[in-house]
């Protein structure tokens, strides 16, 4: 067998973030203020905090910087009277953390994967936030544990990240690790920079970067197909 470990991605592999952050901050608006929450503005969010997360695996914010950037931002825009550093983004993180609704085949997926293989998370979320969606999705029950860049101190691509991930595991042989999500930018870099087999999941073949994942698929369950070949 040619790997042991499966480092997944949470967000947009494992679970559906989409939906979460839509629910989140539909209830957020409502909660401030806004009765009538419209797809732009779930849109410029989404876009919004994307941004801010991308400037952060650049190194150019720090994350506590993301955090209290993104709602003065929103308020400005649609009228809301910012109610104060910390109130809107504790009520955001407590509505993010109830969704916990997988992608499509990931129980499937987890549940055989893990007859063979050791699995584990590595997230650039939040603590509280990804260790609650986890644990009521029910995927806990096939992972041997958790890797969260606010618990380690460095987040994806950063090649400290994965890391210090290894050490915890407990074994440094990169040949036996893959790295499996869906973002060129944030797992597949990373898995460059530190050395390690990546597999992107995505419907599409990004083009436009200066490297690539070892592998692409499509689906988690084509994921399971190619395992099965190594």
């Amino acid at each position: 067998m040619k790997y042991r470990y499966l480092l997944f991605d949470c967000d947009r592999t494992l679970l559906d973030f989409n939906s979460a952050m839509r629910s989140a901050i539909t209830k957020l608006l409502n909660k401030y203020g806004i009765e009538n929450v419209t797809d732009e503005m779930v849109s410029f969010y989404d876009a919004w905090n994307n941004s801010l997360w991308g400037q952060l695996e650049r190194c150019e914010i720090t994350k506590e910087e993301l955090v209290f950037a993104r709602f003065p931002v929103i308020c400005s825009r649609y009228g809301i009277p910012y109610p104060g550093k910390g109130k809107m983004e504790t009520d955001y993180i407590l509505f993010l953390s109830e969704g916990h609704k997988p992608m499509p085949d990931a129980m499937e997926t987890v549940k055989e994967l893990s007859k063979s293989f050791e699995l584990y998370i590595v997230s650039n979320g939040f603590i509280e936030v990804q260790n609650r969606r986890v644990k009521e999705s029910g995927l806990i029950q096939y992972l041997k544990g958790s890797f969260i860049s606010e618990e380690i101190g460095f987040s994806k691509p950063d090649a400290r990240f994965f890391e210090e991930a290894l050490r915890q595991i407990g074994n440094p042989d990169k040949s036996q690790y893959l790295i499996i999500g869906d973002s060129m930018t944030a797992d597949i870099l990373g898995g460059v920079n530190a050395g390690i087999d990546t597999c992107l999941v995505s419907e599409k073949i990004p083009s436009g970067y200066d490297y690539a994942p070892t592998y692409v698929v499509s689906s988690l369950t084509e994921l399971i197909n190619l395992l099965r070949k190594f």
